[in-house]
């Protein structure tokens, strides 16, 4: 084989891993935006009576970028709970956001149940720019910890101490019928 003739693959193989791939850092991670209650009210099922349903462009672009982005490529060899026909799409406009809840539909794959974390949220802008992404089972940042007040001081030295009464009126909640410890041989209980 002529040098020529293995330069050209090797130079296509090349070529291949210069190209940019579009990495997590494309999304911006905004934790202001809150996503809506999906769940609140009924959906409409698009093709469900027969009726005709009309999608933007926009509202297509942007299920398709999170659908993308939750799946990954797809091929013939895509599993069934990882392929987008299998999964259920709702979209909510609101002040310029497209937001996209994306959950797996069990049934078209012959199962009863989902999967554990099988769902996303996406917050896409109304130029197509993604804004927020979050998966079921990451934590919401967007989310304010709530402050339990002020707490007690607990000083060191009572830490692990017990505060049942030193009579022993208080029975131990692991000790239910009198019997031998087998340790002590010493009989316990009411």
């Amino acid at each position: 084989m002529s040098v020529a003739r293995r330069a050209f693959p090797a130079a296509l193989l090349l070529a291949g891993c210069l190209r940019s791939t579009p990495t997590r850092d494309s999304w911006t991670n905004d934790a202001s935006i809150k996503f809506p209650q999906f769940f609140e009210q009924p959906a409409v099922e698009a093709g469900a009576d027969g009726r005709t349903v009309e999608l933007s462009g926009t509202i297509l672009h942007a299920l398709d970028a999170a659908a993308a982005d939750f799946l990954g490529p797809q091929d013939a060899n895509t599993p069934c709970v990882d392929r987008r026909e299998s999964h259920r799409y709702r979209v909510i406009q609101r002040q310029g956001i497209l937001f996209i809840r994306i959950d797996e539909d069990p049934q078209a794959c012959g199962l009863t149940v989902p999967a554990l974390h099988s769902g996303a949220q996406y917050a896409v802008g109304s130029d197509g720019r993604s804004l927020r992404r979050l998966r079921d089972g990451e934590p919401d940042e967007s989310m304010e910890p709530t402050d339990a007040g002020h707490g007690i001081l607990v000083p060191t030295s009572e830490v692990g101490r017990s505060f049942d009464p030193p009579d022993g009126s208080v029975p131990l909640p692991f000790i239910q019928t009198p019997g031998l410890d087998t340790g002590t041989g010493v009989r316990h209980g009411p």
